[in-house]
């Protein structure tokens, strides 16, 4: 099978993280970054790129259409453009690997960078009454009914336009059945785990575990996870989430652990307005670092979430990288330290 193109979102901020594990894949280069979006060439089977954990999700490069406009007129462009739009290449590099219904019923997806006079909706209606026009498929809004998934990921002026590998979004994990508030996307989680760059079977710790978001990703990547959490309705999502992780009610200003067990420790902090946090923030940071620092093997690293990196200062913990993401509508801080 000659190479075909792909690109793939994820979180902003996060890009890198994305191109890294897309590059590890077997007949995968990656060829450009941008806002949200890693785009590539594989040779061989995409159905590889499905194991992607860092992206939220992954699509066939069908093509890109360029000066779309912010003005409502650029609607009936969409659907005129759709109309046009060459998909049955890219069906059936899909259909070689998963199930395909027939007739076809499909789902439309859209998002913008910059402001317009039409919404995500409209867009979603336009490209749709275009590739109805021109194919014998069905529309359906509900993208649960659907068979495929036509993506248009606007960047401004340019619209890159793809078809899903997958049947459901790489980021709804199956696993992920209880949330609570703050509670990591799974692509999110994964990306941070990948960031203390541990070798097989390591020992990886999450003192914050919440919904065990980040403990599921750390099992599924082979690495022996352990989490705890004070309070018990996140234990409760934590179990249910992760239920083969050992976990434990615990307040993470004192681990009930041995010194230098964890070969790093990685948690999305409770922070701002996301969590509620029942004693001062800078308290809790620097009684839960110090643990951190005790409980790290040397050289192990930390990778902390928080909109409050301010607060991350400890003896023995050196900054490795820190860099600003989009989450929960807020853009809270990575931070890497190392012991």
């Amino acid at each position: 099978m000659p190479a075909v193109r792909f690109f793939g979102l994820t979180t902003r901020g996060l890009e890198f993280a994305a191109a890294r594990e897309m590059t590890a894949i077997r007949g995968a280069v990656v060829t450009a970054t941008a806002y949200r979006r890693v785009s590539g060439s594989i040779s061989g089977s995409p159905a590889r790129l499905l194991n992607l954990r860092t992206a939220d999700d992954i699509y066939l490069d069908v093509t890109t259409w360029h000066e779309t406009g912010s003005q409502r007129s650029a609607l009936a462009a969409f659907t005129e453009q759709a109309r046009h739009l060459e998909l049955n290449a890219a069906v059936e590099i899909i259909r070689a690997f998963r199930q395909i219904g027939d007739p076809i019923v499909f789902s439309v997806t859209a998002s913008f960078v910059g402001k317009r006079n039409y919404s995500a909706d409209d867009i979603k209606q336009a490209v749709a009454a275009g590739v109805e026009a021109a194919y014998d498929w069905t529309y359906t809004p509900d993208d649960r009914e659907a068979d495929l998934n036509l993506r248009l990921f606007i960047d401004h002026e340019t619209a890159h336009i793809g078809l899903r590998l997958a049947r459901r979004a790489l980021h709804e994990r199956s696993y992920k059945t209880a949330q609570i508030a703050g509670s990591l996307k799974p692509s999110a989680a994964a990306a941070l785990v990948m960031l203390a760059e541990l070798a097989p079977g390591a020992r990886l710790l999450d003192p914050f575990c919440g919904a065990g978001t980040i403990l599921a990703e750390a099992a599924a990547l082979g690495y022996q996870a352990l989490g705890g959490d004070i309070t018990p309705e996140a234990l409760s999502a934590a179990r249910e989430n992760a239920p083969s992780v050992p976990l434990v009610r615990w307040d993470a200003r004192w681990l009930p652990l041995p010194s230098h067990t964890a070969d790093a420790v990685v948690s999305n902090l409770p922070w701002g307005r996301q969590v509620k946090v029942d004693q001062a923030l800078a308290e809790l940071y620097a009684q839960s670092l110090a643990e951190i620092r005790r409980v790290l093997k040397p050289g192990g690293a930390a990778v902390l979430l928080t909109s409050a990196p301010d607060l991350l200062s400890g003896d023995g913990l050196i900054l490795v990288s820190q860099f600003e993401i989009s989450l929960f509508g807020q853009k809270p801080t990575v931070t890497v330290l190392r012991a």
